[in-house]
């Protein structure tokens, strides 16, 4: 049976509108290849598309003015006045995104092309089917190198190891207006998008997708980038690291108290020695013994210095960074007699 997706999303006159949201450094080109995709991905959507571009600080100038076949009805461009990167990009544009009162979900997705506007149709479907849950792209089959494959293997076993949490998607996701406004007042969005998705528990289903190829030029992402990139979404769970940290630290002064309580026992009541073995050995142990509790007593005494003070929430600080507003595509007037179109895409 179809289900009036207009109902679902709770409006009674109007579709449900998307707000799709892509930061831009510099890659314009991509930019307008992803808005020719979009329409055609998206031609016999009955689901109005809006397209908010996050210009972080770009140095190439960026197109007066874009067009459309009319699927995209709206494409405007939120001009930052420094670079933050891509992930506190797409923090400025959830707090703006948040200011709106006609828009019933935001997506997010890259505009270089490795997010296929193709699995965007896949994900609104989701949406329709369940508006509860956040909906997000998980890769069933990759594009990249078996360089990047191996460190992004290496990556997510980390991240489990370290935080006792999975995280096997990215940006490329669809939320409900209503998550938007509760990710905006987390301080860790400032730093990792999908890291703070899985930390605020909202509920998550996954939309298994492609991964495509570039539209144009080399991913501006480098090594250092990434490692960064990796190191944000563990500190997002600075707490549980800390308690594993902790753990490991305590199992390391055990061992190294029960090493040396054995090198004592050899020493004193056997033969087997050799010339200055025992005060070496003994002195190996303090220092990995001092090591173990030193570490984790500095690593809470920053720990709780960080959780004394009250974290700013992304909401109430990030708009002073927008530089200005363009309209790339002004807004075309809604038809006076829409209607809501039944069934999914």
């Amino acid at each position: 049976m179809s289900i009036d997706p207009a109902r679902r999303f709770g409006a009674s006159k109007c579709l449900p509108r998307l707000l799709i949201m892509t930061p831009v450094f510099n890659d314009w080109e991509s930019l307008a290849s992803l808005v020719a995709d979009i329409e055609i991905a998206m031609a016999e959507s009955p689901c109005p598309i809006e397209l908010l571009v996050i210009d972080d600080c770009s140095t190439e100038a960026a197109p007066a003015r874009m067009f459309t076949s009319g699927i995209v009805s709206r494409i405007q461009s939120l001009r930052l006045s420094v670079n933050v990167g891509h992930q506190r990009a797409i923090a400025v544009g959830l707090v703006h995104a948040s200011q709106r009162t006609d828009v019933s979900a935001v997506a997010v997705m890259d505009c270089d092309g490795e997010d296929r506007p193709q699995e965007l149709k896949a994900l609104i479907h989701a949406l329709w089917l369940a508006p509860d849950f956040v909906h997000v792209a998980k890769r069933s089959k990759r594009s990249e190198s078996w360089t990047f494959r191996i460190f992004y293997w290496l990556y997510g076993r980390l991240f489990k190891l370290l935080t006792g949490a999975s995280i096997s998607f990215g940006n490329f996701s669809i939320l409900p207006f209503s998550y938007l406004r509760r990710l905006i007042v987390e301080p860790s969005v400032w730093n990792h998008y999908a890291a703070t998705m899985i930390k605020s528990k909202i509920p998550i289903r996954y939309v298994p997708t492609v991964r495509g190829v570039r539209y144009a030029g080399q991913s501006k992402m480098k090594f250092t980038n990434l490692v960064l990139h990796g190191l944000g979404a563990i500190s997002v769970f600075s707490e549980n690291v800390f308690v594993r940290i902790l753990l490991f630290s305590s199992i390391v002064f055990t061992f190294a108290l029960l090493g040396g309580a054995i090198v004592l026992s050899i020493r004193m009541f056997t033969d087997l020695a050799f010339p200055n073995w025992a005060t070496t050995a003994l002195g190996f142990a303090f220092l990995i013994s001092f090591q173990a509790v030193m570490t984790p007593i500095m690593i809470a005494f920053l720990l709780l210095n960080s959780r004394s003070a009250i974290q700013p929430a992304p909401k109430d600080h990030v708009l002073s960074m927008i530089e200005d507003m363009r309209e790339l595509l002004p807004a075309r007037p809604e038809p006076v007699n829409a209607r809501p179109v039944a069934g999914a895409i």
